[in-house]
């Protein structure tokens, strides 16, 4: 099912879009707004003067715009060939980085993403990712009473890929890791990263996939949503031990972490709803959306504070929204559907600037160590799925349909990579051959789904999934 009821018009906008960001960027450059300043002159002629305010902002409008209609075209591209259109989206910040565009066209990249707009570029996908992982919060609060019953197997499909990352880091510390880390927190991020399942993104595959209401399509999502608050739970450990001078003040972030959760969930969380139920239809709407804002953004200063990661933040503040609250739930789609066109691609753009595929094929050590990652990321998640299934009665295709959705990794492992490369976890070099393996096990799930054939569509005795009403709702307030 498309997500366009007319894909053939959405094509074609993206492309005048597209071509308007480029018509504005040959305006730009020729009206000299766009092109590198001069140096001083051996005369001593005074250095010029750096771009105005109003300069600023219309070099920071093109970017977006350039940035959204590539992503928008390239997503759709993605769901014409069979992948989700994260995939697309994904490429789309590959291309406009050093990786394409940076080396192929340099004045182009320059031109379209200037030196002085990138900072801007960089706070604004720091935004995003936050409320993309406040969207994430509320969904698992959506599923949070049905993960109970598959605890032992979702750890088990965690722990198998988990316990190969940290083996597999060993030998890859002096070439994947970043100039300061020690061993253990390197080694800990790194089986982190590979035990990570895409949730938001499953849920898409799920559902393209025709395996929404089936048991494959419900265990999937079950041990996804539950993989992911263990991996969660291990990076936040990791950016404490990273963050902290010593053990004393890692134990003192992890609890005040801890604490600070149950806070939120234990007091926070129903105080909310009280309040919500009682008087958020009275509230005007953009009062209401300052106060979804100042919970995500409050939120994520004080975990920041306390020495995590922002991202912690966000998705406490989506855990403890009120969605029973139809104003309230209404505001957080529209902030989540704004983040989804606006904000999310310009952080797929900031990631694709600082991922560089010439700089690390060049090396051969890096190249071994990112095909060493893939296949470990590979062989740890069917390896942790496909015997669990197995023994619980699945048959061998099913276990393998598991093992595959499960290795999907799309845009969370993105990330957890970023917030990586953003504490000096992982080097550049790192950064930019796990993204490519991100890339590579999402774009693996839907063809390797459709070679295992339609047995795989096994319903359950009700014919509906506890996971079916996210994996039919409402997919575009996270990513699709």
């Amino acid at each position: 099912m498309s997500l366009f009821p007319k894909p053939r018009h959405a094509t074609v906008v993206a492309a005048l879009l597209i071509a308007g960001a480029v018509a504005l960027a040959v305006v730009g450059y020729a009206a000299g707004w766009l092109r590198p300043e001069q140096t001083a002159a051996a005369t001593a002629v005074p250095a010029a003067a750096g771009p105005t305010s109003a300069q600023l902002m219309w070099r920071l409008l093109l970017a977006i715009a350039a940035v959204c209609a590539l992503a928008t075209l390239c997503g759709r591209l993605a769901r014409m060939i069979g992948q989700p259109a994260v995939v697309g989206e994904i490429i789309a910040g590959l291309v406009l980085g050093p990786s394409v565009i940076g080396s192929v066209t340099p004045w182009l990249f320059d031109a379209v993403l200037p030196a002085e707009v990138r900072p801007n570029l960089g706070l604004l996908a720091q935004a995003g990712l936050t409320v993309f992982m406040f969207a994430v919060g509320a969904d698992f609060g959506r599923i949070g009473r049905d993960r109970g019953a598959i605890a032992s197997a979702s750890v088990a499909i965690m722990a198998v890929p988990f316990a190969l990352g940290l083996l597999t880091a060993i030998p890859l510390y002096s070439t994947l890791a970043g100039p300061t880390v020690d061993r253990l927190p390197f080694a800990v991020f790194i089986g982190t990263a590979l035990s990570i399942t895409a949730f938001p993104v499953l849920a898409r595959i799920v559902q393209d996939c025709g395996l929404q209401g089936t048991r494959l399509g419900s265990l999937a999502m079950l041990c996804a949503a539950a993989a992911d608050v263990l991996a969660w739970c291990a990076l936040a450990i990791t950016m404490a031990m990273i963050r902290s001078s010593g053990p004393g003040d890692a134990l003192l972030a992890l609890g005040l972490t801890v604490l600070l959760g149950a806070v939120a969930l234990l007091i926070l969380r129903p105080l909310l709803l009280r309040l919500s139920l009682r008087y958020a239809a009275a509230v005007p709407t953009p009062i209401l959306v300052l106060l979804v804002l100042a919970l995500i953004l409050g939120l994520a200063a004080a975990t920041d504070r306390i020495g995590v990661h922002a991202i912690f933040g966000g998705f406490l503040a989506g855990l403890v929204l009120p969605k029973a609250s139809l104003p309230v739930a209404d505001v957080a789609h529209q902030i989540g559907k704004l983040n989804r066109t606006l904000l999310v691609p310009v952080f797929f753009a900031s990631i694709g600037l600082q991922t560089d595929v010439n700089a690390a094929v060049s090396q051969p050590q890096v190249l071994v160590a990112g095909a060493l990652l893939l296949a470990v990321a590979v062989i740890g998640k069917l390896a942790g799925a496909v015997p669990v299934a197995l023994a619980g009665g699945l048959p061998v295709r099913s276990a393998a349909g598991l093992g595959v959705l499960m290795n999907a990794r799309g845009i969370t492992e993105i990330v957890v990579l970023s917030a990586g490369l953003g504490a000096g976890i992982i080097n550049h070099s790192a950064f930019t051959v796990m993204v490519m393996m991100a890339l590579v096990t999402t774009m693996m799930a839907a063809p390797l789904l459709r070679l295992l054939g339609p047995s795989l569509l096994h319903r359950t005795p009700s014919g509906r999934s506890p996971a079916n009403a996210y994996a039919n709702g409402d997919a575009t307030s996270t990513i699709s």
